[in-house]
């Protein structure tokens, strides 16, 4: 082979791949070469009006009919999106010119402004193939995809009130009554039939941020579209441009605020609707009867319109100013109380129900119980931000947890909380991945069969090792729990994991991660080594793992070494538990999951950043030192997820997971960690000159 043939070998067969994909979608090619034609025709022979004056926006219209038609034919197929993208449209604007007719024929005034209007604009094909998609979305985005489409939509023809304006909305009514026929499995929940939870409506808070956004957007409208005459498009009539605009604006701002549940929003909102009222009542109502301009005899049918329009433009904000304050309390953010008296009633559904390896963990100070109204299940969770963080699955049967989870994310929303189901496992993450939730990779959990566990064979001779050297050193395991220790083991074990939080250059992380609070729990065992003297050199503790009343495991949690202990302490207290638990008729110990812990199932982006992350905070609390320690135990790997509504989500609940594993961080433990990677540097590189193997502090064991 000839160099470089390497190379070109490479692009020969990264081709069909691209055609593969291209076949697959015909009408997307043929519409896409189509509008570069549109585009480069039009701009050499200026024979659309549209590019001329306003090639920006024809671009971008084009473009979102290319966009849309690849989101169509994907889900629709490509001969009910040809017949979707020119029926609807050909029908709207047939529609539209009927009514148009008819209506200039009675004197309307706003048929007459549209009559020799253009009725077809691209943006009319756009709208209605995203309509007709949208049906096969799931449920998540289906309402996300349609709130945003019809507040567009709506926004323009009562605002703008163009002829094109109204068949852009009979098409998109149209193209969503089409997607609903043709995909009418889609179109309705069918992943479980026990949900019952699927809305009718949608929430309070995001009509009124709707409301709130196409009242600014539509203010805005009218200060750039020229011959505004919707309905509401005397709004700029009562005030000055600049005003206008501020109005708008603060309008989009408050819409904004109230998304995120902020009562700042709320206020924004009801002053400027409450100015805005005033000053339309006035200009439109107060002024006109004062001065004697309302009359109602005598009048033709488009001065009479116009009048009653007139009168009614303040009544508009005044609706949505009375709703507003009327859903105050839905509107703002709830504030979260990490104590409350569902605590007990969580304990009680851990033992009865199913929570997986790590729901005991829910029990922890700090978090908070939502329990579902119908007795269903709970979810252990707190709040960091606008942030509610779950820990772990929700407690409940199987057949349940679609409707638990869906309840659950309910509650949060209007309380004005985003949901954020962290490390669960892979049937929480079907479920909310079947309606349109974003899964990302956050760690690995190494669960034990104890029923096949054993020291024999070559993979365990560190177990072994670790073992024999323990029955030399008269090192024994003491199966226990905190309260039945003595107060000379008692102040030992403090003492062990004292010292072992205070060498940390970071603060000790928390959340789903233990430390010497969450040991004194009756339900807690620790498997303790003892020295000959009887003095505790190794401290390890577990969590119960319930099924249906059934204790079936142990979970992990505590692991510290004392200063005297012996290497490999950790693997003895380890073995010993998985060999106590197979004989106590048990099925399985979790070794609890290992942050940051890249599996297959995770994207090469998420898995490079992972890594990264994980190798930044090596020196301080080795995850990938753990992940490695757990690997002698030939533990099965389980991954875990973190699961949010959707991408756009992942910094703010990025940041809250931050605030929640490590709520003491400061800029000098970043310093200190810093150093701790140029320390580790310069012993890597003095290990190497010396021909050793570093060994991080953290590895240890």
């Amino acid at each position: 082979m000839c160099p470089g043939c390497g190379d070109r070998f490479d692009e020969t067969v990264a081709v069909p791949p691209v055609l593969t994909r291209l076949r697959a979608l015909p009408v997307s090619v043929v519409v896409a070469v189509a509008a570069v034609l549109a585009v480069v025709s039009a701009r050499l022979l200026h024979s659309e009006p549209d590019f001329p004056h306003h090639p920006p926006v024809a671009c971008l219209a084009l473009a979102a009919v290319v966009a849309t038609t690849v989101v169509a034919e994907r889900a629709l197929g490509s001969v009910r999106t040809v017949v979707i993208g020119v029926v609807a449209p050909a029908l709207a604007v047939l529609a539209t010119l009927v009514a148009v007719t008819v209506g200039s024929a009675l004197g309307e005034a706003h048929a007459e402004t549209a009559t020799g209007q253009p009725l077809l604009a691209p943006s009319t094909v756009a709208v209605a193939l995203l309509g007709a998609a949208s049906a096969t979305m799931t449920l998540q985005w289906r309402w996300r995809v349609r709130t945003v489409l019809w507040t567009v939509v709506l926004t323009l023809v009562l605002f703008a009130g163009h002829g094109s304006d109204l068949a852009r909305a009979l098409a998109t009514l149209l193209g969503t009554a089409a997607g609903a026929l043709v995909a009418h499995r889609a179109s309705r929940p069918v992943h479980h039939e026990a949900d019952r939870t699927v809305r009718a409506l949608p929430p309070a808070r995001t009509v009124v941020v709707a409301t709130l956004s196409a009242l600014g957007a539509g203010t805005l409208v009218t200060l750039v579209v020229p011959d505004a005459d919707g309905v509401l498009s005397p709004f700029a009539d009562a005030m000055r441009d600049d005003s206008t605009a501020a109005v708008g604006m603060l309008l989009l701002f408050a819409a904004w605020l109230v998304q995120h549940g902020r009562r700042l929003g709320v206020t924004i909102a009801v002053g400027v609707l409450v100015v805005l009222t005033v000053v339309l009542a006035d200009a439109f109502l107060i002024e006109p009867l004062h001065d004697g301009g309302v009359q109602w005899q005598g009048l033709g049918l488009d001065a009479l319109e116009w009048q009653a329009t007139l009168l009614g433009a303040w009544v508009v904000p005044a609706v949505v100013l009375a709703v507003g304050l009327g859903l105050h309390g839905r509107l703002v953010r709830a504030r979260f109380r990490a104590v409350d008296g569902s605590q007990a009633a969580l304990v009680a559904m851990l033992r009865d129900g199913d929570a997986g390896s790590l729901g005991h963990m829910g029990t922890w100070h700090g978090n908070a119980t939502w329990v579902h109204p119908a007795g269903l299940g709970a979810v252990a969770y707190r709040v960091h931000g606008d942030v509610a963080l779950t820990v772990s699955d929700p407690v409940c049967a199987a057949a349940d947890r679609a409707v638990v989870l869906r309840d659950f994310a309910d509650s949060c929303e209007r309380k004005g909380w985003v949901p954020a189901f962290t490390s669960v496992h892979e049937p929480v993450r079907e479920i909310l991945a079947a309606d349109g939730w974003t899964a990302l990779p956050v760690g690995v959990e190494a669960v034990l069969d104890v029923t096949a566990f054993s020291l024999s064979g070559k993979k365990r001779q560190d177990l072994r090792t670790a073992s024999n050297r323990a029955d030399r050193e008269g090192v024994r395991d003491a199966w226990t729990t905190f309260g039945a220790l003595s107060d000379t083991h008692r102040h030992e074990v403090e003492a062990i994991c004292t010292r072992w939080a205070a060498d940390r250059r970071l603060p000790e992380m928390g959340f789903t991660l233990g430390g010497l609070r969450e040991l004194d729990d009756p339900d807690v065992r620790l498997m303790l080594a003892l020295d000959a003297e009887d003095h505790v050199v190794g401290v390890t503790s577990w969590l119960p793992v319930y099924e249906h009343g059934t204790l079936t495991g142990w979970t992990l949690d505590v692991m510290r070494r004392g200063e005297g202990g012996m290497p490999g302490v950790m693997e003895f207290l380890i073995a010993r538990t998985a060999l106590r638990a197979r004989e106590a008729g048990l099925t399985t110990i979790s070794l609890s999951g290992t942050p940051l812990a890249v599996h297959p199932d995770a994207g090469a982006l998420v898995a490079r950043g992972s890594a990264l992350l994980a190798r930044v905070l090596e020196p301080v609390y080795g995850f990938r030192s753990l992940q490695r320690f757990k690997e002698k135990f030939g533990a099965r790997h389980e991954p875990l997820w973190l699961v949010v509504p959707t991408p756009l989500h992942v910094p703010r609940v990025a940041r809250a997971l931050a605030t929640a594993y490590v709520p003491g961080l400061r800029p000098k433990h970043l310093w200190a960690l810093r150093q701790a990677h140029r320390r580790t540097d310069v012993t890597a590189a003095g290990a190497e000159a010396g021909g050793a193997r570093p060994t991080s502090q953290a590895g240890r064991r």
